[in-house]
């Protein structure tokens, strides 16, 4: 019996070490794990821009912010957080919806830290400063679009720039990081280790303005029941579109014009000639 004992402890002891490691493993990996940036030299970027009608988006000293449009000129403009994939210049699909709803000012798209060309790497820290600079880069108010991971981004900025922003738009959004995470490994203690916690649930408690949330219903990345306690969470105006037979990454396609327009006159009631764009360099 002691030797039997002494066998079940000898392998709880194993288990219990390789439940450590694996814990310690993920901990020091979690960022490479959580962001997928594509990293494109800048000349790529610029010839990317070209093909894709779009200008480098510089702030007042200079610096590269992101990327803008060359079309639209009045109008609130907009600035896009994207999503986990690819980088700045890879959001045609939603550009061209956010055109056909109504947008006519000039449309911009952020760079994260490690993405495309930008200079040093993604942690919600670097993202979140690389989105207050892109509002501060603008006159007026924004409207700011969110796309998956980029939800997470302009939650965090509404917290601490609500005054820059008009609407906001989140496509395929999570609770929070925490929630997300814990969904696709529910067997790690998640909020023990996770560092870039994205609560978007409590950052957007108390934003005033109006935010439209866009889930899709068989999406398999975000999943939808956190983006439905997201929406119940927020105070202010809002409205929710679910996307039927869709997945994470066909939400902004499948949703319908309709409802793109529906979104639009949301997030922007009416025009003001006063919000424009920076001129392009």
């Amino acid at each position: 019996m002691n030797v039997l004992i002494a066998s079940l402890l000898r392998v709880t002891l194993l288990l219990a070490l390789g439940y450590l490691l694996v814990c310690l493993y993920v901990f020091f990996r979690q960022r490479t794990m959580l962001y997928h940036p594509q990293a494109v030299s800048e000349g790529q970027m610029l010839e990317l821009a070209r093909e894709t009608g779009m200008s480098r988006w510089l702030d007042q000293s200079g610096k590269p912010v992101g990327w803008v449009t060359r079309d639209g000129t009045d109008g609130s403009p907009v600035v896009i957080f994207h999503g986990n994939a690819g980088s700045a210049l890879g959001r045609q699909p939603l550009i061209e919806k956010l055109r056909a709803a109504g947008a006519t000012g000039r449309i911009h798209v952020a760079d994260y830290p490690g993405y495309g060309s930008a200079p040093g790497g993604p942690t919600q820290q670097s993202l979140t400063d690389t989105a207050e600079r892109a509002l501060d880069a603008l006159p007026g108010r924004a409207v700011v679009v969110g796309e998956s991971l980029g939800t997470g981004v302009a939650a965090q900025v509404a917290k601490l720039r609500p005054d820059k922003i008009q609407g906001i738009i989140l496509v395929t959004p999570f609770e929070s990081m925490v929630s997300a995470a814990a969904h696709h490994y529910p067997w790690l203690p998640v909020r023990l280790l996770l560092l870039d916690r994205f609560d978007s649930a409590t950052a957007l408690k108390t934003f005033p303005g109006p935010v439209a949330i866009i889930l899709a219903e068989n999406d398999a990345t975000t999943p939808p029941e956190g983006a439905r306690r997201l929406f119940a969470a927020l105070a202010g105006p809002k409205k929710l579109w679910e996307v039927r037979n869709s997945d994470h990454n066909d939400a902004v396609a499948n949703l319908s014009a309709a409802d793109w327009r529906e979104v639009w006159k949301l997030v922007e009631p009416q025009r003001k000639d006063s919000q424009r764009s920076l001129p392009l360099p």
